[in-house]
């Protein structure tokens, strides 16, 4: 009889002790956070955010601009969800720079991105761009102060 509550007292203790492992799991999984969006330095998504749906006008944001000094050194971050903008933090401004210059694409730089917020920015842990552009972003964006401003 001992043998049998010792074993079922073990049992329980295996049982508690998985599932705690289980939670401690999925609270480490439900911090990171998944976006999907368009990836636009700082500098222009300001006056973008100002405009009328600045999804469309960041998908027509092109790349030389992007890589332009003075936007380059604003930072990157994401416009996602019609419209919300979140700025990345260091790394993801080294990253966004990076699939710019690797980049084939001349625009709609469209990305999924993996992270956490931590105060007003958005730590990035990945960053990988999407491949599929729409017919409505090989339109040209037309000349406005979103690109004139700083140059």
């Amino acid at each position: 009889m001992k043998k049998f509550a010792i074993l079922i007292c073990l049992c329980i203790a295996v049982t508690a002790f998985a599932q705690d492992k289980k939670m401690e799991s999925k609270k480490a999984d439900s911090k990171a956070t998944v976006l999907h969006g368009v990836v636009v330095d700082q500098m222009c998504a300001k006056s973008m955010a100002k405009k009328s749906d600045p999804m469309d006008r960041a998908t027509k944001h092109d790349k030389d601009c992007a890589l332009e000094e003075a936007c380059a050194a604003s930072g990157y971050g994401m416009f996602y969800d019609n419209g919300k903008w979140v700025k990345f933090d260091e790394n993801g401004d080294k990253l966004a720079k990076a699939m710019f210059e690797s980049s084939k694409k001349d625009k709609d730089f469209r990305a999924e991105v993996t992270g956490e917020m931590k105060g007003d920015k958005f730590a990035v842990a990945s960053l990988t761009e999407s491949k599929a552009a729409t017919d409505e972003t090989k339109k040209p964006m037309k000349k406005d102060e979103t690109h004139d401003a700083h140059k």
